[in-house]
């Protein structure tokens, strides 16, 4: 009986971790769905590297979470950027906004459409 318990341990961490995993992705995924529905490819391109409005690629490369959700909630009407922090639906997808376009940059999440979770 020795290790039987480390071999549930192990069970009860890769759940936690697949749990872990498909919750980050539903995040994401909601994160997608919010950016599809307001149309951000509208102004930053249909692959989000920018067009009348910057790469949103590059601005979560470059500015920290924090400051790409300031500026996506209050935006920058003096540079064209409409303020969404009256807009639910991207007020309550912000980290998964973020989180997409983070994917995008470092590779982890391909160019297209997200399948939806399970």
């Amino acid at each position: 009986m020795v290790g039987g318990g480390s071999s549930q341990a192990n069970e009860g961490s890769d759940l936690e971790s697949v749990v872990k995993q498909a919750q980050a992705y539903r995040k994401t995924y909601d994160g997608w769905r919010a950016v599809r529905q307001l149309d951000c490819a509208r102004c930053h391109g249909a692959d989000y590297r920018g067009s009348v409005g910057p790469s949103l690629i590059e601005s979560v490369q470059t500015r920290s979470r924090s400051d790409f959700t300031r500026f996506v909630l209050d935006g920058s009407p003096e540079r064209g950027m409409p303020p969404y922090k009256s807009v639910a639906r991207m007020v309550d997808n912000i980290d998964g906004v973020y989180a997409y376009f983070r994917g995008l940059a470092d590779g982890t999440i391909p160019a297209g459409q997200l399948t939806a979770p399970e």
